[in-house]
């Protein structure tokens, strides 16, 4: 593994002579042993390094910390198969008017940072990076035929929470706010305690991977937004009664256990 690049950069080490004959490739392995935010600035570094021998060179990255299911290509530290190993330092800049990118390219890669765009832009999909699963359990002119049964309420909160993604309850105690709707014990993560308003409402939904939620105004916002990722709680008001939409349902008076867990994941592979 090669971690010294004082006399002789990474790119040197590259084989551009050879024809590009899949057999004659070099495979490279490069592992980038630091946090979130120094690989997110690398990553220009290392499209671009792709793009200038994609026609020699297979390179690959190994990170680390929970990163290797996002931006690695392998989860073999060791680099077994690879024909070159690269371990980078990534170093600090301070004292110099480089970015910590830059300095890489400098000190580390011997690429002419000058002819790269180094600002980062993470664009990801909303339904499948987006942790927040917005949920709404108790409605405020009928609470007793729409709510949410608090203890399948909680199966809901968990199954969301056990499949990796933050459930946050969209109940806002506005002017028509009715007092019997007490906030659950589990729900810890809500907007009770922030200034009721339309707008945020529409938009903390249609910011949000995902809808579940009963007969409410919130539920139609929702539908209003991005159907395909709106589950109804349905209870003594058929799903006929708000929207001819093709949707997921689950009846909560006869809750079956990981529902919302499958309905997360089919979400997922769609």
């Amino acid at each position: 593994m090669i971690t010294d690049f004082k006399n002789k950069k990474l790119v040197e080490y590259l084989n551009k002579s050879i024809d590009g004959n899949r057999g004659l490739r070099q495979k490279i392995l490069i592992r980038f042993g630091h946090g979130l935010g120094d690989t997110i600035m690398f990553l220009p570094i290392l499209e671009a390094l792709r793009e200038k021998y994609k026609g020699y060179c297979d390179i690959d990255l190994y990170v680390e910390a929970g990163q290797e299911h996002i931006f690695g290509d392998t989860l073999d530290k060791e680099g077994e198969g690879y024909d070159l190993v690269f371990s980078l330092d990534f170093p600090m800049s301070e004292g110099t008017d480089l970015t910590k990118a830059e300095k890489c390219c400098v000190d580390e890669m011997g690429i002419d940072y000058k002819d790269l765009d180094l600002e980062v832009s993470l664009k990801p999909d909303t339904e499948k990076w987006n942790p927040f699963v917005v949920v709404h359990f108790q409605g405020t002119a009928l609470p007793d035929s729409v709510s949410c049964p608090e203890e399948v309420a909680g199966k809901i909160w968990q199954e969301i929470k056990d499949y990796g993604k933050i459930p946050i309850e969209c109940h806002f105690e506005h002017i028509f706010h009715n007092p019997s709707n007490n906030k659950f014990d589990f729900v810890n993560r809500h907007v009770r305690d922030c200034q009721a308003d339309i707008k945020t409402l529409i938009g903390m939904i249609q910011s949000s991977s995902a809808f579940i939620g009963i007969a409410s105004g919130p539920f139609i916002v929702a539908l209003a937004s991005e159907s395909k990722n709106v589950l109804y709680l349905e209870k003594n008001h058929p799903l006929k009664s708000y929207t001819k939409q093709d949707i997921a349902r689950v009846d909560v008076r006869n809750y079956k256990e990981g529902s919302i867990k499958q309905w997360l994941e089919n979400m997922r592979s769609q």
